[in-house]
């Protein structure tokens, strides 16, 4: 007699493999451009927050006729050093300092006793710096003009004594000037506290609203910074590719010397440009 309905051993048929590796496959292909569109969403509200910032840094100097800037923080990793740079395989500026929130100050004017030139902040920011995102800030390299290159690194830039003017940083191939702002109360009839006075970096927008910049860029026209991926991010989220990226390729793209056969790569960032004549602030593209 045949016996029907007898149970099975235990395990997975062939077929069934094949069926749930093609599930997983499927989910995969979904999930992946998914989280890449939260990533470029994250990236492009950070960068909007910060044109958002500069603009209003523009509109107040022309509306109140007064200097005022947006000054921008610097930041390190947890333990206090500067972030390892993922795309510089190797050289000084491996470690790099990275810009991670902004705030809007504007600049007392001549009758203000020993604070007259010193700046604080607007009404609107209170002088409370907003952080970006805490994957990504604005690097210090200027960004690259064309979409394949890489970033033009400063060497006049030092990157470990940022903070310090007169460090010889030239902050001014970003377009920026240093700033004192005057961290405490400003109160009639006293002197201003010179332990509270700050040297920051920051745009500053004359009371035409036009750029001003510091350092020896007469003739340039426009800046831009790059909001972006953080530089101790992997590779993989920092750049684009045609290929796979490997170390020949980084060293050949920094090199400017990749041949029309080799596979292209560039950054993944969105520039704020700022126009020095006009003050005029756009959201650019790589």
């Amino acid at each position: 007699m045949i016996m029907r309905g007898r149970d099975r051993s235990g395990g997975f048929s062939l077929v069934e493999l094949l069926v749930v590796m093609a599930i997983v496959a499927i989910l995969m292909g979904i999930s992946i451009p998914i989280l890449q569109m939260f990533s470029q969403n994250e990236m492009d509200r950070g960068a909007r927050a910060l044109y958002t910032m500069v603009r209003s840094a523009r509109v107040y100097a022309s509306t109140y006729n007064v200097r005022t800037a947006v000054v921008y923080r610097l930041d390190s990793d947890p333990a206090g050093k500067p972030v390892m740079d993922s795309l510089r395989l190797n050289g000084p500026n491996a470690s790099v300092r990275v810009l991670r929130a902004a705030t809007v100050l504007y600049q007392l004017p001549s009758n203000m006793g020993s604070y007259k030139g010193l700046y604080v902040p607007t009404p609107d920011y209170g002088g409370e710096f907003q952080p970006f995102s805490p994957d990504y800030g604005v690097l210090l390299d200027v960004p690259p003009q064309n979409y394949q290159m890489p970033p033009v690194q400063t060497p006049a830039f030092s990157y470990g004594i940022a903070e310090d003017p007169s460090s010889g940083a030239n902050i001014g191939w970003l377009g920026m000037s240093w700033v004192r702002q005057y961290d405490g109360p400003v109160e009639p009839g006293t002197t201003a506290d010179e332990n509270s006075k700050v040297w920051l970096m920051g745009h500053v927008f004359d009371p035409g609203g036009r750029l001003e910049v510091g350092g020896s860029n007469a003739t340039t026209q426009r800046f831009s910074v790059l909001y972006a991926p953080m530089p101790d991010r992997p590779v993989a989220d920092r750049t684009w590719s045609s290929a796979e990226i490997n170390d020949s390729m980084i060293s050949a793209w920094w090199g400017k010397t990749n041949p029309d056969d080799l596979p292209q790569m560039g950054l993944i960032g969105i520039p704020i440009e700022i126009y020095r004549s006009t003050g005029r602030v756009r959201m650019g593209s790589l």
